[in-house]
């Protein structure tokens, strides 16, 4: 797992011309020209995106999510959210199958949570179990952008 604020997304170009062009437009997209929920290709099929526009939850409504086949880059761009935070040799309990459409499994585990601040994005791996939209004190509305780089 990566975190860090934009401002720094530059020192993270060098995972490659996928991520720095995920995170190029992460850095420079106006979030009110786009409609929360709709998928923005960004390169075909290796880097597509959504704007969130949603409330955080409640710790134990949260589940840890992986992907196989693309890494996850979180933007918080207004509001409070924690991010739960498992490694794969956690105890884990699967709750659902594999969805290859969706490259989504949920797992659930004790995990830790991360807090973040707008301006900051993580990456997260496929080994890098994680929960968003986990509420810090209490759920509040939170607007994330999330670009999802293929790997291969």
């Amino acid at each position: 797992m990566v975190i860090d604020k934009m401002e720094n997304a530059s020192l993270y170009y060098g995972l490659g011309p996928r991520f720095q062009k995920a995170l190029e437009w992460l850095r420079t997209v106006d979030p009110d020209t786009l409609t929360p929920g709709q998928r923005v290709e960004l390169e075909g099929s290796d880097i597509y995106a959504f704007l969130f526009d949603v409330d955080t939850l409640p710790v134990e409504d949260c589940k840890l999510e992986c992907h196989r086949n693309y890494a996850d880059i979180q933007y918080l761009v207004s509001g409070l959210e924690g991010a739960g935070y498992a490694l794969p040799d956690a105890p884990l309990e699967q709750l659902t199958e594999y969805d290859a459409a969706g490259d989504i499994q949920f797992y659930t585990t004790k995990w830790d949570t991360l807090t973040i601040r707008p301006g900051t994005f993580y990456i997260v791996w496929p080994q890098d179990l994680h929960a968003p939209r986990v509420a810090v004190e209490q759920p509040v509305p939170v607007r994330r952008l999330v670009a999802k780089v293929r790997l291969d």
